[in-house]
């Protein structure tokens, strides 16, 4: 006597993974800080410091992460096309002093600055990990003589991180093999 042959099903299933960018920091540049004006004398300059910035009243954000500075007569020329000897760093502000320009006059231009403050998106999500779910899909598979149930389990999981929240769809393709199958093979629910 011989055996009856079973069909078996085979489904594969691919995952593609789309993302969406979210932004961890909301920045905006300040408006031009002009607090200071030169004054003459060789101990003077013109100082445009965070310190000097909020004893004028004015707010600063605690860190900036850039800073612009700009001699008030020349604002489309960059700090070296003026051609003073300029401190402009976004750790502290601009510094200028007239005993370090060169020249007959020795005095410092009038500058402004501005700075790129940066604060936390609360509205971004932080880092979490959802964990994997798998789904257990059972079919039969039938011949005239036997009934043989096939199954097939596939897991998904979605991952946020700092800078993407990423989101999974699954497209399922099937792929059937059979072997003298007296039955088609079934459908399969995707």
């Amino acid at each position: 006597t011989s055996q009856p042959t079973v069909p078996t099903s085979t489904v594969s299933s691919t995952t593609t993974q789309s993302t969406t960018i979210c932004e961890p920091e909301l920045c905006s540049w300040s408006e031009w800080f002009d607090v200071d004006f030169p004054a003459s004398g060789p101990n003077q300059g013109d100082f445009e410091t965070y310190q000097h910035i909020r004893a004028a009243g004015k707010k600063v954000c605690q860190h900036p992460k850039e800073i612009e500075c700009r001699a008030e007569d020349y604002p489309e020329a960059s700090i070296q096309e003026v051609g003073q000897v300029v401190q402009c760093d976004v750790h502290f502000g601009l510094v200028c002093k007239n005993q370090d320009q060169k020249g007959k006059f020795k005095t410092c231009l009038n500058y402004r600055i501005r700075v790129l403050c940066c604060s936390p998106n609360y509205n971004c999500v932080r880092s979490t990990a959802l964990p994997s779910s798998p789904t257990t899909i059972t079919f039969p598979t039938s011949t005239s003589t036997s009934t043989t149930p096939t199954t097939v389990t596939t897991s998904t999981s979605t991952f946020y991180s700092p800078t993407t929240l990423s989101t999974s769809s699954e497209t399922t393709s099937e792929t059937y093999t059979s072997t003298t199958a007296p039955t088609p093979p079934p459908t399969v629910p995707t």
